[in-house]
């Protein structure tokens, strides 16, 4: 796989990371519509959110577990996508809390358990080209933006039970995309010995716990705006279409930070990236709190969503890459999504729910939940020890 230039790596990855996200624009901007259509309370509602991303906490690992044995990722993600699919065709055969509560939980287990899978896989394959993994997963972004955009209108005339026929057409699709991508050379289990033995770079777990912190504490922040975003603009009016024209639109500046973040990680430092963009996102949920119809404004919040998710994420990608050697990234990106769309989704939808009456409450909750973690990055987000010790020797 390293032979490949970086095109040829682009063009194998991204499809993938197209349908994968693309999926998201399905589920997550209208899953409150749609369960609030199957007769849900905004509490069962919120329950439900909070499994979906709360499986993250283990489901990770049991895939990272399975990859980091057998050295292969490819058979993981592809059977994960097959489940997801069949899960998510399972909410269209049933009614009451219970019953989504179980489908969507199951269905969250293998969205959860194949992204770090994915993003180790392109780690892997990206090799020397790590920094530019921002221009691979832009495509997702894409994918996402189109989607929401299409349904936002398509919404206003056809019922919510579209979603999980598109979701379904989305997993098949995803799977297909896999049969892109190089297959990963198999070790057996002397030679994957061998390779860890000669990882000389240390993991330094303060710095891992720092990053875990930040995460947590930013998740906490975006679970009310994937969750209650859609019902908090109908509330104030906001038609079908225009929902999914800002959700789209947030998510399309996303495109342009991953276009411009490896010139970026160049030329910053990704403590002042990360920083900048914490901020940025304090700003952007106070702001939201305080609308009361006004386009412009909620449109000014989707701006930000190009630093508040896309600068914060790429940091946290490219750090978890510093942060673990090479056969053990399947584990830092599992620790990453299990702390991240895990433990912090789970409390923040839960919150989410608690808080939610169709006020700005939950953002200002996400505005203080975000400055905890511009705090914790302020204090304690640095240099990871034993790098710099290594550079130096090694100039």
């Amino acid at each position: 796989m390293t032979d490949l230039t970086f095109r040829e790596k682009a063009w194998r990855l991204s499809p993938m990371y197209a349908c994968y996200f693309t999926l998201f624009g399905v589920v997550f901007p209208f899953l409150a519509r749609f369960l609030d259509a199957r007769g849900l309370s905004a509490p069962q509602i919120g329950i439900i959110s909070a499994l979906v991303f709360g499986v993250n906490v283990f489901a990770p690992f049991l895939f990272s577990l399975i990859s980091d044995r057998t050295g292969r990722r490819l058979p993981v993600i592809r059977f994960g996508f097959v489940m997801m699919g069949l899960f998510y065709l399972l909410t269209l055969f049933g009614t009451g809390f219970y019953w989504y509560l179980g489908v969507f939980g199951l269905f969250g287990i293998f969205l959860s358990a194949v992204l770090p899978q994915m993003e180790g896989l392109a780690m892997t394959v990206l090799s020397t080209d790590k920094s530019r993994y921002g221009q691979v997963r832009l495509w997702g972004s894409v994918g996402y933006v189109a989607m929401v955009w299409m349904l936002g209108t398509a919404l206003d005339y056809f019922p919510v039970t579209i979603l999980p026929v598109i979701g379904v057409v989305l997993c098949v699709l995803m799977w297909l995309t896999t049969w892109l991508i190089p297959t990963e050379t198999r070790l057996d289990s002397a030679q994957r010995q061998a390779i860890r033995a000669g990882e000389t770079m240390p993991i330094d777990w303060r710095q891992v716990s720092v990053l875990l912190a930040i995460v947590f504490f930013w998740q906490i922040g975006i679970a009310p705006y994937n969750t209650f975003f859609d019902l908090f603009l109908k509330a104030r009016d906001f038609s079908a279409s225009s929902i999914g024209f800002l959700i789209s639109f947030g998510t399309a500046t996303e495109v342009a930070v991953f276009f411009v973040i490896g010139v970026w990680f160049q030329r910053f430092t990704e403590r002042f990236l990360l920083l900048t963009a914490l901020a940025a996102t304090v700003v952007r949920w106070s702001v939201l709190a305080t609308v009361d119809g006004s386009f412009a404004l909620v449109f000014f919040t989707q701006m930000l969503h190009a630093l508040t998710f896309g600068v914060v994420h790429s940091v946290a990608i490219h750090r978890v890459g510093r942060l673990f050697p090479p056969s053990r990234q399947g584990l830092g990106q599992g620790l990453y999504v299990a702390t991240g769309m895990g433990v912090g989704l789970i409390v923040g939808n839960l919150l989410s729910g608690w808080l939610w009456t169709g006020a700005g409450t939950v953002f200002w909750a996400a505005a203080v939940s975000t400055a905890i973690a511009t705090l914790i990055a302020f204090v304690a987000f640095g240099r990871i020890r034993g790098q710099e010790t290594a550079a130096t020797q090694a100039g």
